[in-house]
């Protein structure tokens, strides 16, 4: 029987991170979700699932090195597959009813990459507190780079933003198609302007390459130099839509219970 773990990298989530560990746990079999000292309520409302919490107290940006520390662990607990998905994603199959399912019919296959649509904040979201139910309106069409879920190996590294992966040296086969995921980066602009702060402050405790969280890099510059006011301005005129069906948007909530 194929077995698939969810690994997380969390930190100040919670305005979401319940209902995408509610929707997860349908989807596996278990989660590792490592959290990065969050200051908020993250933590607490994490300890209510059923899933093994750890502590990341590394407060640099290195997704890339933390995951597949998690994607090992998975392995070495039983994991054929891991899910490496972050708090504001909703995962799933449109093939099939769970991702467990997906996954277990992928002979062969190590790879297998998951399309995200992006949903944003409008006028005309409803008055719900759970942001994957009150953001029902998405791009028509998919973000330029999609994530990976992947199987299990000693030789597997996961990429930074979960983007991509790889074993060693050797090219591996990839299934197109099988998995979706909806996310809700930007809730609210009170939100985008601490997650600017602290993305900014990782990335600065790190020897990455410039390229590596640019946008990060780039808000974190204006907040540094013009204050919050900036980034309240790039939210509304980025991130937030007074009429989504003009802006090209489609409702299309997403497939949770």
């Amino acid at each position: 029987m194929t077995v698939v773990f969810g690994i997380a990298m969390v930190r100040n989530e919670q305005d979401i991170i319940g209902p995408v560990l509610e929707h997860m746990l349908t989807q596996v079999d278990h989660i590792i979700i490592a959290d990065n000292m969050s200051s908020d309520m993250t933590r607490e409302i994490i300890e209510k699932y059923p899933v093994t919490l750890v502590d990341d107290t590394n407060p640099a940006h290195e997704q890339s090195k933390k995951t597949t520390a998690l994607a090992l662990r998975a392995g070495h607990e039983g994991a054929d597959w891991v899910v490496p998905f972050d708090a504001d994603e909703i995962w799933y199959s449109p093939h099939y009813s769970t991702i467990k399912e997906c996954l277990t019919h992928l002979d062969g296959t190590h790879v297998a990459p998951a399309a995200i649509y992006n949903h944003w904040s409008t006028s005309l979201d409803l008055q719900l507190y759970n942001p994957v139910k009150r953001m029902g309106y998405r791009e028509q069409e998919p973000a330029k780079l999609h994530k990976v879920a992947c199987r299990t190996a000693t030789n597997l590294v996961i990429h930074e933003g979960n983007h991509n992966a790889q074993y060693g040296e050797h090219g591996m086969d990839r299934e197109m198609g099988q998995l979706v995921i909806r996310h809700f980066p930007y809730r609210s602009v009170e939100q985008f302007i601490n997650k600017v702060r602290q993305g900014l402050a990782a990335l600065k405790r790190t020897d990455l390459p410039e390229g590596v969280g640019i946008h990060w890099r780039h808000h974190g510059a204006l907040l540094e130099a013009r204050g919050p006011e900036a980034i309240h301005e790039i939210y509304y005129e980025h991130y937030w839509h007074e009429n989504p069906l003009r802006d090209g948007l489609i409702f299309d909530p997403a497939p949770v219970a």
